[in-house]
């Protein structure tokens, strides 16, 4: 039975797990490895249950040099594109005796990536300030007779294109960002250039963009197979989970059928969602 959870989730640090079959994705390392271990832990699991690493992208929330270190301690491969190698060869001491290990791994734009015998991971580029950024479509199968399932995932974008809607369809969970209502961010007092920057269309997505983003995404769908959203990146100072679930709400209550609404945090996992 494929089992997902988010271990931390905001400007503070991110990462995501995803299990099935007894292989354990991370999905970005953007917290420490102390504080990655007790996030698991949290769950029932451990860096023994830990198979692969996914990046999204090479914004600091996303990856941490010690947590690199630990992949390596582990011997836990890192998947991520070529350009994320070239930026963290730069910036982290611990990636290039991470890829002397030969335990870095390359996926590209659009390309199906196998991670196990039975789960396949698709990328594709979105717009965000750190090029370049992906979101992932996971697949699986799953049981005897080989159930299909599969997972969207999307931490980090400023619009939600055609492409990436018409991807996510029929997913039976959606991990969507819902960072900033857009009201609090233009009256935060932060700095011009940075709430320019949230609002743009390289930035993050507001409570009303994700909305939009879902209800497409449920409109495209074909099937009812969408069991859970998932809110991810929620500003703290720009956003309040009440806010980011309302606007959710109603986007999922057209459907006029039970979806799970779950909203990430960043001070502890949530607990394991089925698929």
């Amino acid at each position: 039975m494929p089992r997902f959870c988010v271990l931390a989730s905001g400007s503070a640090g991110n990462a995501a797990f995803l299990q099935i079959d007894g292989f354990g994705l991370l999905i970005d390392i953007g917290v420490g490895p102390r504080l990655l271990a007790s996030r698991l832990a949290a769950v029932g699991q451990s860096w023994n249950n830990v198979s692969a690493a996914l990046l999204t992208h090479v914004h600091g929330d996303h990856w941490k040099d010690r947590t690199l270190a630990a992949l390596r301690t582990h011997r836990v491969p890192l998947y991520c594109h070529p350009a994320h190698a070239e930026a963290l060869a730069f910036y982290g001491p611990a990636f290039e005796p991470l890829r002397s290990a030969g335990l870095v791994r390359s996926y590209e734009d659009g390309a199906p990536l196998t991670l196990s015998h039975d789960l396949t991971c698709t990328s594709f580029a979105v717009p965000h300030d750190s090029e370049p950024t992906f979101a992932f479509r996971v697949d699986g199968s799953s049981g005897l007779f080989g159930d299909r399932w599969s997972l969207g995932y999307a931490a980090d974008l400023g619009t939600a294109p055609a492409g990436l809607i018409d991807m996510f369809r029929d997913v039976d969970l959606l991990a969507l960002e819902f960072n900033h209502d857009e009201e609090m961010e233009r009256s935060s007092g932060r700095p011009t250039q940075l709430i320019d920057r949230v609002l743009g269309d390289h930035g993050h997505l507001s409570n009303r963009q994700a909305a939009e983003s879902l209800r497409c995404i449920l409109h495209a769908s074909r099937t009812n197979s969408l069991q859970h959203v998932v809110q991810l990146h929620l500003s703290h100072q720009c956003n309040r989970p009440s806010l980011a679930q309302a606007a959710a709400k109603q986007a999922l209550e057209e459907q006029q059928r039970p979806i799970g609404l779950h909203t990430a945090r960043q001070d502890r996992a949530s607990k394991f969602l089925e698929l």
